[in-house]
């Protein structure tokens, strides 16, 4: 009888074996049940807040990709039925000892502390890319941080190594049963569809609502939990999945930032640049479209993406399904439309019609991992004279929501782009009301709106692409 205890409860997989998570405390997070209750200290803590890599271990996809997600921020109940593998695990694989090598030729460790997360990081990578670029590379690491600034070998042994490597997926046995679990004083809640969703929501008042919890596990680290549950989200099929049809995409609010990044290589790539500095590689694996939207934020970045397509987001509760534009979303700062029991179901997303030109910059005081100070994005429709026939303008950071820009847009089509400098210091001063604070000051925000603004002009004048942040 003991030993049919041992295997049995919740379960998730750990270097192609499975174990069970009992005894787990409420908070208990995966970088500490795979250190300190499996013994894996290869996996090592840095930050414990996402931004440093060192805890970085790879979740199998069922598709066969390859997911590098923080350990120190995922809680052991969001990984049930999950197949992690640790660098102890992925150092075993004879497919990774090429890597290994190519590392080691170039000298790319120096205290070796973070290490086993930059490793990890380029599994991931070299799982997918043959010969990733440079630009490629940086992107894949830029949620590694090496104190010995050691980068530049890392790269060099990435480059080194021309093949993909090939990583065991085996198919694991999820359990059908896997309805709740209880961790300490949470239990955490694990619908499957839309109508057990609606059936939980109905009937329960009580409860947090959890997905990728890349910000909510943040502010629960230190949280001491009373009794709770916790309804997980990504089980959910119709959350996590995108449907593409002649005129819209419908995007499930647990689709991931990665995820959403592949659909914007396709058919939004003025936009890749924005999203690939939502957060690392670790963080756009577990983030969803929905957290970055449901947090309500007016530096959140889909939004102002969002804003310009025209997007619909579908909310569901007690009593079904209802469509709001994304604009009705935002009422005040960190204030929104949702009623009680109710939750972003999915994002409804027009596609680009084919005079369309689309823009989006980000600033931030990072150009990688950080939140933004201010975001713009827009729509143009050129005539076929190259005349401006149709622009939507809308910014993130420059008052307490997301805002369209009225007045700016009808200067711009009025003047056919050939403002005067005042004239669009004027138009701005009238759509945007932005604060100081630590990200920059309420001037710096006016005067980078402008130059934005100006960015996006040379641009259509030019007939060139999307200029980058970082070009002049």
């Amino acid at each position: 009888m003991e030993k049919e205890n041992k295997l049995s409860g919740p379960s998730f997989y750990v270097n192609f074996e499975k174990v069970y998570a009992r005894n787990i405390d409420s908070n208990m997070s995966l970088l500490n049940f795979l250190r300190h209750n499996h013994k894996l200290t290869g996996t090592k803590e840095g930050c414990s807040e996402g931004d440093c890599g060192a805890c970085s271990v790879i979740i199998l996809e069922e598709d066969g990709g390859l997911a590098p997600v923080n350990s120190c921020i995922l809680k052991v109940g969001q990984i049930l039925d999950k197949n992690i593998v640790t660098i102890e695990g992925a150092s075993k694989l004879t497919s990774i000892k090429p890597l290994i090598e190519a590392l080691n030729s170039k000298a790319a460790s120096q205290c070796g502390f973070c290490t086993p997360g930059f490793v990890m990081a380029a599994v991931a990578l070299k799982g997918k890319h043959k010969n990733p670029s440079e630009k490629t590379i940086h992107d894949s690491l830029s949620g590694n941080l090496c104190r010995c600034t050691g980068y530049r070998p890392i790269v060099e042994g990435i480059q080194s190594l021309e093949q993909k490597i090939k990583f065991p997926n085996p198919k694991i046995r999820k359990d059908p049963t896997l309805k709740s679990a209880v961790f300490g004083k949470t239990t955490y809640i694990y619908p499957k569809s839309k109508k057990e969703l609606v059936e939980f929501i109905s009937k329960e008042k009580n409860y947090t609502v959890l997905s990728g919890g890349t910000d909510w596990n943040l502010e629960a680290e230190d949280a001491d939990f009373k009794e709770q549950k916790i309804l997980f989200l990504k089980n959910v099929k119709e959350m996590s999945r995108v449907k593409v049809s002649t005129s819209s995409f419908e995007i499930g609010a647990c689709v991931t930032l990665s995820k959403f990044e592949e659909l914007c290589h396709a058919f939004f790539p003025s936009f890749v640049d924005t999203v690939i500095r939502f957060g690392s590689p670790q963080i756009r694996t577990a983030a969803t479209v929905g957290g970055n939207l449901g947090t309500t934020s007016p530096i959140g970045d889909l939004a102002p993406l969002f804003f310009v397509l025209g997007a619909k987001l579908s909310l569901l509760g007690p009593m079904g399904e209802r469509t709001i534009p994304i604009k009705d979303f935002f009422k005040d700062y960190r204030k929104n439309s949702l009623k009680n029991n109710e939750l972003i179901f999915k994002v409804v997303l027009p596609k680009k019609g084919k005079k369309d030109t689309l823009f989006s910059w980000k600033l931030s005081k990072r150009y990688d991992q950080d939140i933004s100070t201010l975001s713009l994005a827009a729509r143009v429709t050129l005539d076929k004279n190259q005349s401006l026939e149709k622009i939507i303008l809308s910014a993130g950071g420059v008052g307490p929501t997301p805002l369209i820009l009225h007045q700016t847009a009808r200067l711009l089509k009025k003047t056919n782009l050939t403002f005067s400098q005042s004239a669009l210091q004027t138009a701005i001063s009238h759509d945007i009301s932005p604060i100081s604070d630590l990200r920059g000051t309420a001037r710096y925000r006016s005067t980078a709106m402008v130059g934005l603004i100006k960015k996006m002009q040379r641009s259509l004048v030019s007939g060139e692409e999307q200029h980058s942040i970082m070009s002049i």
